[in-house]
This record gives C-alpha cells, structure tokens and sequence, in this order.
C-alpha cells in the first residue's frame, strides 16, 4: 500500500533508512514516468494509449492506473521523456525507444508506425544520445556531438526546420527523426509550451519554435533556431509556459508572458512580458531548476539544499501550502536536505539526501487512482513499489 506522510515529520523518516532505489527523474503531464539510479524505470497515470505499457495488464479506472507500473525495458535506462501521450527511454546504449500513441510521427519508427504500441519500439536512425526531451506530439535526442536529432509533429515550427504549417494548413509530421538544421555544440535540451530551449556548451541558448512571446520582432513562431539575445554563461535551461534560464552565477532568468505569475516578480498580468530575459528578483544560490506546462510553475534548487517555488498554484504544486490561487513571489518549502527537484503537470517532486521521495499538488479526480486520493499544498512522502501494487 503506498503511504504518504506529512512533511511535518521529516525527521523521522529520514531515521526510516535509504531506500533501496532512488529517483533520479520525473517528467509526465497526464501520465508520469520515473528513473531510478539503478537504471529501471517505471510509471502512472493515462494508460489508454499504452505509453506505460501492455494495458490489459495495468489495473486502471477510467484509463488511468490505480498502481505503480514497472516498465520492462532490455538495458538499462539513462534519461527519460513524455510527450502528451508516449513515453521515452534512452537506453545505455545510445538508443531511443518509444510506446505510446504514434500517430503524428511520436514513435519516431516510419509512416507504418503510426497505431499506439504497448511495448516499446526503437526510434530510427538515432544513436550516440546523450539526454532526451519531449513535449506534445514532438521529440528530441542530442548527440554527443552537439547535434540534435527530432521527429513528430511540425506544428508551430516546434521541430525546428521551417516546414511547419501555415496559413491554416493541417499539421505536418517527421515520421522519422532528422538533424535540427543549424544546430551544434548543444549539450541539454528542455521542450515544452509550444518552444524548444537548447543550451550549448559554451553557455549561449538557442530557441525556436511558438516562443512565449514570439520571436526577437515579431509574434510569428521561431522557423529556425536563434540565438536568444541578452543572455550568457548559461547552466541549465528549461521550457514551459515562460522561458527560464540558470546562470552560472546561481541567478535564474525568464522571459515570455508573466500569466501565472512565473516571474516571480508579486504580479500575474498577460500585460506584463518581455522578449529579452530578466532576473527573477531577489533569488539567488541557485543550482537546479523545473519548469511544468499544465501546472505553470516554477522549482529552484539552492545550494542549501532549499526549494523555492512560485507561478501557479490551483493544486497546491507550489508546496508552500497555497492552493486556488498563484504564489506570486518565490517562496521557500518547509522541506530541507533537497538534492532533486521535478516540476511535472500539475505536480511537484522533491528527491532528499536520504533518497526519500517527496510529492505535493494534484490528487486524483479519478476513483482509486495512484498515488494520491486528494490535492497535498504541501510535500508528503511517496513510496513506490517495486511492482504493481493493487490499492
């Protein structure tokens, strides 16, 4: 049975021992999906297109597991993606598989891969990955030569090579991956809201795609990439509804459309944007950051081991005990010895220095679904399985 803990007796279970398997990401909207450090992987969530696996066997209501679901992969995994409704692996050995819904090119395995599959399929022509990335109907691999490969949807310009539709015209597909046109030197990749952020090693972003605010000019999408003016010695990127940046400094930059309050800044107004990236005020000592699409909010890491949230909250994924409304500022969690942060749908994650596993934000609306039964405006511990567990 899985158990979720208030964070109020944080001490305790840190007493309770290191789990066996620690998480070491969280990605996922309607369905998640976790990496532990022991190279498995698993999920929960929408199952109804097989992005978590052989759906006969998932015990599920209304299409969405009521358990933990192991992911039976042949090597072990080493970074992770989800789409709207596939799932990514990135296997030790350089290669992509993909399960789930294909039907815009999401697979990445030919026009005669479109049908949702259960079991995982390997994406075509790409090797030699290093990290993976995916948002909507679109996917992406950087190689370890700095380039970067994607396939699936062209819709507003998200893959990068100025076919996308326009003038109404329906959406195009890269059935296949291909090289992102003019792209080199790109070390970590973060896709999501419409654009794609890629931070190369010399600390400079590239962007294209529908950017929160258009292009540099202009409101029409991004066809090629571009290099983001007014930003430099750049750690860390990561895509959603705004644009956010780590600096090498420990200060983080966004830019886009303040709507849920995502600057940071004690405002939430579409009036408020900007094209050109400005600090997110009086934070700083910043290592790691995560930015969610649906849940529209922020996670920052510092060197203290402190998360520090803000942007939407309807959920409670701020953490900080708001829920129906946004935390318009940066405001601390009481959860402390922090290693890891996730920001994923309208869910928060946190990974402690004891390798607990931590949650906040959106409980089920469905019936039994797992992990959490209601909404959590502040951390509990999650523990999970290590096969299905019927609840």
């Amino acid at each position: 049975m899985t158990r979720l803990l208030p964070a109020c007796i944080l001490i305790t279970l840190a007493a309770s021992g290191q789990p066996t398997r620690v998480a070491v990401k969280i990605t996922g909207e309607t369905h998640k999906i976790v990496l532990f450090s022991d190279g498995s992987a698993g999920g929960w969530g929408d199952m109804r297109d097989g992005q978590l696996g052989p759906r006969a066997t998932i015990p599920n209501s209304s299409g969405h597991a009521t358990a933990y679901v192991p992911i039976s992969l042949p090597r072990n995994v080493i970074d992770i993606a989800a789409g709207a409704r596939t799932s990514y692996f990135l296997l030790e050995t350089g290669t992509v598989l993909a399960m789930g819904w294909g039907i815009s090119g999401e697979l990445g395995c030919g026009e005669n891969c479109r049908s949702s599959v259960e079991t995982p399929v390997q994406v075509a022509g790409v090797s030699d990955v290093v990290q993976i990335s995916a948002s909507g109907a679109a996917a992406f691999a950087v190689h370890r030569d700095g380039t970067v490969s994607a396939w699936g949807s062209r819709a507003g310009a998200m893959l990068g090579d100025n076919k996308h539709p326009v003038n109404g015209d329906a959406p195009t597909q890269a059935y296949v991956p291909f090289r992102v046109p003019g792209v080199a030197g790109v070390v970590q990749l973060s896709a999501g809201g419409g654009h794609v952020l890629a931070r190369t090693a010399d600390g400079r972003v590239l962007a294209w795609g529908k950017l929160p605010v258009g292009k540099v000019y202009d409101d029409d999408p991004v066809e090629l990439p571009h290099v983001v003016p007014g930003i430099s010695g750049v750690v860390a990127v990561a895509a959603s509804g705004v644009a956010a940046a780590l600096k090498n400094d420990g200060t983080l930059w966004v830019w886009g459309k303040n709507t849920q309050a995502q600057f940071g800044n004690g405002r939430r107004t579409d009036d408020d944007y900007t094209r050109t990236p400005i600090p997110v005020p009086k934070l700083g000592n910043v290592t790691a950051i995560s930015a969610a699409l649906t849940g529209r909010h922020i996670l920052a890491l510092q060197k203290t081991g402190t998360v520090v949230a803000w942007g939407n909250s309807d959920w409670g994924q701020g953490g900080a005990g708001i829920t129906g409304r946004e935390q318009a500022t940066p405001l601390a969690l009481k959860l402390t010895g922090v290693k890891a942060v996730f920001a994923a749908g309208n869910n928060s994650f946190a990974v402690r220095e004891d390798g607990s596993l931590w949650i906040w934000g959106l409980g089920s609306s469905y019936p039994r679904v797992w992990p959490m039964r209601k909404n959590s405006a502040i951390p509990v511990r999650l523990e999970i399985p290590n096969g299905i567990v019927m609840p």
